[in-house]
């Protein structure tokens, strides 16, 4: 035992301390740190906004915010990209060598036999004294036992490792965007769920109103029919009139309910119970739709993220090729402990290449795949850049489709206005009753309500413009020009 101590270039207890403190090391992982690896690209440094409150108004740009910060669906994007940035890594560490504690100890039978001739003035040994000394073995009594600890590096090089690290360095920049698409994509719903809540809650008022017109007419229908001014056909019609309004009415409530649990959802709050900032976009200047397209061209997410998914195969393709070249592999093996240590190396290695001949047609098939992909990616780009295309033109014309029918409807309110304040002074002359004003209010809420309903459906078809040019993000609401819609008329 003293001789195994004073051979020894490590004590065991120092090594194995060291390997416990290697493993514990590697375990430890700082996930605060991992998340902030996409948060920054999500946040850009902005700071996380307070919770939603109960009863708290909700502007767009809040809800924005709020989606941005608080919706797993985007964090679990975030979490691909991540793993994005894992898998570069991992293909970098292909060119640095792995170096691993490996002991080992073996334990075995001694040989029976004759004793070994000794050389001229030596003792003879027996065949298991020999078996001893020229493995390096322990013997004690019929047992050989032998122990080993070194460390062994290893260093691999193949041609394939330079185009996969490039490809996986793609890979990262690929995910980056898709995860900035994600992004875009979850504030467009975000914006489109706010707004049909806005619209939902104009129409609900509208039809409160229309309702208790509804319930004039019937008590006016009823008087008439009881003094035989009115025929059963009248008062039948008007009741099924406020029945159907109250239907309608049932319907917005219950639109207002669903789109306020949605909102919820997506901004990841608990309610959504206080009032909406109920602002329109102002009309933007009018720019070509040909800037549109170019501006969609150079930054929307996803197409550029077909372009490096595209790059990606190309070094896909030279990595498959890159099979047929030979590798280079380096074993470097130093014992901290071994028995017999006087007799036995101190380190060895081993330098081996390995050139493929035959290979059953597996490198094969991996090119041909590697093409494929390539050929798939192509198309997908290709594709999606007349989709990029096609979407922006589109949103383009509904935004200016919108803006035509906006100002005809400007025209039906003030109509609408105009024969209420008639049917106000006729009333007050003694020439009209009060139902021609219930009347002439009904059709101006109705025209109101097209019109705000309108102009908010053009706000959320310019934010779909934005959003096809690739330019929508959690501050996109503060950079743009709102106007509050126009009141509705109290009811007198």
């Amino acid at each position: 035992m003293t001789l195994m101590a004073r051979r020894s270039r490590l004590g065991p207890g120092l090594g194995a301390g060291l390997l416990l403190a290697a493993l514990v090391a590697g375990c430890v992982v700082d996930q605060e740190k991992e998340v902030h690896a996409y948060r920054r690209v999500l946040d850009a440094d902005r700071p996380k906004p307070q919770p939603l409150q109960p009863n708290e108004p909700l502007s767009l740009e809040r809800a924005l915010a709020l989606a941005n910060f608080d919706n797993e669906q985007l964090a679990s994007q975030g979490e691909t990209y991540l793993q994005a940035l894992i898998a570069k890594g991992r293909a970098f560490s292909s060119f640095l060598p792995t170096v691993s504690f490996q002991p080992s100890f073996t334990v075995e039978q001694a040989p029976r036999g004759r004793s070994a001739p000794a050389a001229a003035g030596a003792p003879a040994v027996s065949a298991a004294q020999a078996a001893a000394s020229q493995g390096g073995y322990v013997q004690d009594g019929r047992i050989l036992r032998r122990l080993e600890a070194p460390v062994v590096g290893q260093l691999t090089f193949s041609p394939r490792n330079i185009p996969l690290y490039k490809a996986a360095e793609i890979e990262v920049a690929q995910q980056r965007q898709l995860l900035l698409d994600a992004q875009e994509t979850l504030l467009l719903n975000v914006a489109q769920t706010y707004y049909q809540v806005v619209i939902s809650t104009r129409q609900a008022d509208v039809l409160r109103h229309s309702l208790a017109l509804q319930q004039a007419r019937l008590a006016d229908a009823e008087g008439r029919f009881r003094v035989r001014l009115a025929l059963d056909l009248e008062v039948s019609q008007a009741r099924a009139d406020a029945a159907a309004t109250r239907v309608l009415l049932s319907h917005a409530e219950n639109d207002v309910r669903n789109g306020r649990r949605t909102l919820a959802l997506l901004i990841g709050a608990a309610a959504v119970d206080g009032p909406l900032d109920a602002k329109a976009l102002a009309p933007a200047p009018p720019v070509p739709v040909d800037r549109y397209v170019d501006r969609a061209f150079a930054g929307r997410q996803d197409l550029v993220a077909a372009q490096d998914a595209v790059n990606a195969a190309r070094y896909g393709v030279r990595a498959a090729v890159a099979e047929y070249y030979p590798s280079v592999s380096l074993n470097v093996a130093g014992y901290l402990y071994e028995e017999n240590y006087a007799d036995a190396s101190k380190w060895n290695g081993i330098l081996s290449a390995n050139l493929p001949l035959f290979t059953g047609g597996a490198i094969h098939a991996d090119v041909r795949d590697a093409w494929s992909r390539l050929r798939q990616a192509a198309l997908f780009e290709s594709y999606l850049r007349r989709d990029v295309e096609r979407g922006v033109r589109t949103a383009y014309d509904n935004v200016l489709t919108s803006g035509l029918v906006l100002a005809d409807l400007r025209h039906e309110v003030e109509a609408a206005a105009d024969a209420y304040r008639q049917s106000v002074g006729l009333v007050r002359n003694g020439l009209g009753i009060p139902l021609d004003v219930l009347t002439a209010q009904d059709t101006l809420l109705n025209a109101e309500l097209q019109y705000s309903a309108e102009a908010f459906n053009q706000t959320i078809l310019q934010l779909n413009l934005i959003r096809a040019a690739g330019e929508l993000d959690p501050t996109a609401a503060a950079k743009l020009r709102w106007s509050a819609p126009e009141p509705l008329p109290a009811v007198p």
